[in-house]
Formats: C-alpha cells, structure tokens, sequence
C-alpha cells in the first residue's frame, strides 16, 4: 500500500521544540521528518532563521552543540529548499513570520507551528496552520 507523503512547512520553533522536549509533539513530527513521513519545504531564509536561533543564549545548556549540528544538517539536507514567490504580509504584530506564510503557499503546504501569531490565523489562502497536536491529529 502507498502512503502519501504530507506536505509540509515546519516552523522552527518545531525543530527547536522537538531537542527541548524529546517526548513531545514536535518531537513526533522531527521523527515523522526524519523518516520520510513528511515533506518539508523550507527557504534559505528559514534555514538562516534556525541556525541564528538555536546558538541564542537560552538554549546554551538545554541543547547540546552536537545535536544543534545534527538539526541544522538534517533540516538543510531532508527539506526541499524552494525560492517561495508569494510576498505576501499576513503577520501585522511579527512581519518575521510572513517568511513561513510565503513559503507554505508557494509550495501549497501546511504549516506546523507553536507560534501564537500564525496559529491565531487558523488558516490563509489555501494554507492550513496547525499546532503539533493538531497535525499528529490529522494524521490519525
């Protein structure tokens, strides 16, 4: 039996999220990545975006340097590295995140966030946006 792929755009805060709380909901959706389960579609500004994030000071201590490098690697390198062409502006309170917005409707993707302002969307265009639980849900 074939099973189609779901895809994807996986805000960062996911892929921090999943080392922070490796029995988690994001930690699911990492390993559903990491497994081929899923498609992610990212752009290089995205990937900029993790990589800037992950070395901040908060998370000196809560993820080790190893495993930063192995999320970094395996984000660049599982993804589907696009040029979103949408310019949409949709985040009025954290322009930051129409980077996520653009991409998913470039790629026809669902967005799987934690972030408040674009889950407070609900939806935009053709895109869904969800939470981690509300994506493992879906995949029931």
């Amino acid at each position: 039996m074939l099973i189609e792929r779901v895809k994807v755009v996986i805000d960062t805060n996911i892929i921090i999220s999943a080392f922070i709380s490796p029995f988690g909901a994001s930690a699911q959706i990492f390993e559903l990545f990491l497994q081929g389960y899923i498609i992610n579609y990212t752009s290089e500004e995205i990937i900029q975006e993790l990589e800037r994030v992950i070395y901040r000071q908060k998370f000196i201590g809560c993820i080790e340097t190893h495993d930063k490098q192995f999320m970094i690697d395996n984000f660049r390198s599982l993804s589907l590295v696009i040029v979103p062409i949408a310019k949409e502006k949709v985040i009025k309170d954290d322009s930051d995140d129409d980077k996520i917005v653009n991409c998913a409707l470039t790629a026809g993707a669902a967005i799987i966030t934690g972030d408040k302002h674009l889950l407070d969307l609900k939806s935009f265009s053709n895109v869904s946006i969800l939470s981690p639980r509300e994506f493992l849900e879906r995949l029931k």
